[in-house]
């Protein structure tokens, strides 16, 4: 018999969260291509058999938020320059800000 819908859904999110904290323990230095990837490993070693989550939500979330932080910190709080130093619109800055819970 197959699975309830339910079931399915709580999979998914235990794996997603799964992998949205392998990615999230990362140190910043060892954020390469070697990183990522061994880190994907780990997430599907992670799954037991059960279908992967959306990858490219989970690591751009993983990656972003920490950017946004060391972009802010290191422009002393100045969002224009954060933006800058990101080469993106102030606006969406202040968007993902928000996306991410980090707006003031």
């Amino acid at each position: 018999t197959a699975a309830p819908m339910g079931a399915f859904v709580r999979s998914a999110t235990n794996a997603y969260a799964a992998g949205a904290s392998i990615f999230a323990a990362l140190p910043g230095a060892r954020l390469g291509m070697f990183g990522v990837q061994r880190s994907l490993e780990q997430y599907f070693a992670s799954l037991g058999g059960a279908k992967p989550h959306a990858l490219h939500d989970m690591v751009m979330t993983a990656v972003e938020r920490p950017l946004l932080q060391f972009a802010l910190e290191r422009c002393g709080g100045n969002q224009s320059a954060a933006a800058q130093l990101l080469g993106i619109n102030r606006n969406t800055l202040r968007k993902k800000l928000v996306e991410h819970g980090l707006a003031a």
